[in-house]
């Protein structure tokens, strides 16, 4: 049986509390601060402030702990009795503290009051669980044609639809979400930005077009110039003319060729940072 800790009013004593009691757990489970985040679900990056004293924890991610730990809540909250709940038949002592096959971890709903707008104009909303929601214009297929003569207008971009991903922390730029149409980037394999995905990309100031945008093998993007919006791999950069190449990762090189772009044509560049998904069309 435990000692319980004693705590104080302070809201700097309750942030002690919490990450004592957590320490208490990472070495009764005898997991490093990698591991122990891993099993809880939440960014390690969160989890040392925690166990620091240097962050608190909403009520989601103290009810995800007690949940995926099996935490008795009595000692969570008060630092009384046994530190874990009673074994079910399932829980063996060697498997205390991780999380079921069967556990699914549990998405919050987001308190729509609680927004933060950077100075780029994204939108961040902190999660409980340490990590951050951030929300951004959607360039969806239907508005292929009309964003090349709407992206510098305010008023075309707040009418976009919106688009959120989760980050581990914010991140600074201006971000944009396009919906992918086409298959000049579908190779077959994991590697493929397909139709009916969204790109996520950061936007490459016009101020670093006169370095390498491409690393070995190529680097993807996504590029909006007066011809439209394509998303293509850049393969080469001759940085003294300023010409790209925009590479088709499809092999059929007949339907998808190579061709070169000045950057003077180019209106925008978004480096890709996240593909999304859509399983729905697979």
């Amino acid at each position: 049986m435990q000692r319980p800790i004693s705590t104080q009013s302070s809201v700097y004593q309750d942030y002690i509390m919490t990450g004592e009691r957590l320490e208490v757990v990472r070495n009764k489970l005898n997991v490093n601060k990698s591991e122990l985040a891993r099993r809880i679900g939440s960014p390690q990056s969160h989890i040392s402030k925690v166990l620091n004293g240097k962050e608190s924890i909403g009520k989601h991610l103290s009810e995800q702990i007690v949940r995926r730990l099996r935490l008795n809540q009595t000692w969570w909250e008060t630092g009384q009795g046994e530190i874990f709940a009673p074994n079910s038949d399932e829980d063996s002592e060697s498997n205390i503290g991780k999380p079921r096959k069967d556990e699914a971890v549990p998405i919050n709903l987001i308190d729509e009051t609680d927004v933060t707008i950077s100075s780029s104009g994204m939108e961040f909303r902190d999660l409980d669980n340490g990590m951050v929601l951030m929300t951004i214009p959607l360039v969806d297929e239907f508005a292929y044609a009309s964003y090349p003569h709407g992206w510098k207008d305010p008023e075309y971009l707040v009418e976009l639809p919106k688009y959120s991903i989760v980050l581990p922390k914010r991140e600074r730029g201006v971000f944009r979400a396009f919906e992918v149409r086409g298959d000049s980037m579908n190779d077959g394999t994991v590697y493929s930005i397909c139709y009916g995905d969204v790109a996520i990309g950061r936007m490459i100031e016009p101020d670093y077009w006169d370095v390498k945008l491409y690393n070995n093998g190529g680097t993807d993007y996504i590029i909006v110039t007066h011809d439209g919006v394509v998303i293509k791999r850049i393969t080469k950069h001759d940085t003294k003319e300023g010409i790209i190449t925009c590479s088709s990762i499809n092999p059929d090189k007949v339907e998808y060729p190579d061709y070169d772009v000045r950057l003077t044509e180019v209106y925008e560049l978004y480096k890709i940072r996240k593909v999304d998904r859509d399983w729905s069309r697979r």
